[in-house]
């Protein structure tokens, strides 16, 4: 649902989770482009199911591209309601109308949505409030395909091995991503980069050790994962954007996509700088030293 009031505040009410990924922050801009209103005006209300339209769940990478649909055609339910409002009070014909920021062009004048409600309703307050709802049907069953986007990326990695010790640094890493149209691009290149730490830890420290069926590791202290020092000090990030997904402008799911370069990336540097091939991960420094002794 969206709410746009006689103040031109905009309040979106949608039951996607937020954990860090910027998915309310995505649907903030969504709605304000929409509107042509500015970000500033747009507050995501915190999420309650008790009030907020039904979702199936937080995942799949689909909020911007599932519940940004619907956030979109919410904001256009609500910029027809605001609209037919001026052409029915103002007698004027539909199609010189547009929104523009603050209120309605006319053509000859701005009319603020402070004059258009207080117009329309005989009272200093007021509100319309968009709805909007997908389902696989909608946009001509274009989003009843399997898979609905795939997430495509690519990552090139720079290494230096010590070859006395087997410890691989990564001084630079290039990833870059199919992302269809960048909605909030600082958030965007942030799921890109975190998602590729991922893959470093995946690639060169993290492995759960059993015992008689056991996990001997499983804490804090004894499992690696990346720190900030071991990220590398040069990260290239590069969105492509072609415009051809299923979301709001072309948008298509991102994130997950840049885990999966990382670890052969490195395996390839690997083999193609000082001749080994690591077909295990991670590629610890244990298992590099001893493949550059049976090289040698």
């Amino acid at each position: 649902m969206v709410r746009l009031k006689i103040d031109g505040s905009i309040l979106v009410s949608v039951s996607s989770i937020e954990v860090g990924q910027g998915a309310h922050a995505a649907m903030a801009r969504i709605a304000s482009q929409t509107l042509k209103q500015p970000a500033s005006a747009v507050t995501v209300l915190r999420t309650d199911t008790a009030v907020a339209p039904y979702d199936w769940g937080t995942g799949a990478s689909r909020s911007t591209v599932v519940v940004g649909l619907s956030v979109e055609n919410a904001a256009i339910d609500a910029a027809d309601q605001i609209l037919e409002m001026v052409a029915d009070v103002w007698e004027l014909p539909r199609e010189n109308l547009s929104l523009v920021e603050g209120g309605v062009s006319t053509g000859s004048e701005v009319l603020t949505f402070h004059q258009i409600f207080h117009r329309t309703l005989g009272v200093d307050s007021g509100e319309v409030i968009g709805r909007g709802a997908i389902t696989p049907r909608s946009k001509k069953g274009a989003l009843a395909e399997s898979p609905l986007f795939w997430e495509t990326s690519a990552g090139l990695a720079e290494i230096v091995v010590d070859e006395g010790t087997g410890e691989i640094r990564v001084p630079r890493y290039a990833s870059a991503a199919d992302v269809g149209r960048a909605i909030n691009r600082v958030a965007a290149e942030g799921q890109d980069e975190g998602a590729a730490i991922m893959g470093l830890g995946h690639a060169l420290y993290e492995v759960l050790e059993f015992e008689d069926g056991q996990p001997i590791n499983a804490t804090p202290i004894d499992y690696s994962i990346p720190r900030i020092s071991d990220v590398p000090p040069v990260f290239d990030t590069i969105l492509v954007e072609n415009g051809d997904g299923p979301g709001p402008g072309g948008a298509k799911g991102m994130g997950e996509g840049a885990i999966l370069p990382v670890a052969p990336a490195i395996a390839n540097a690997l083999f193609s700088t000082y001749g080994i091939r690591i077909t295990e991960l991670p590629m610890t420094p244990e298992k590099v030293w001893r493949a550059l002794q049976k090289r040698n």
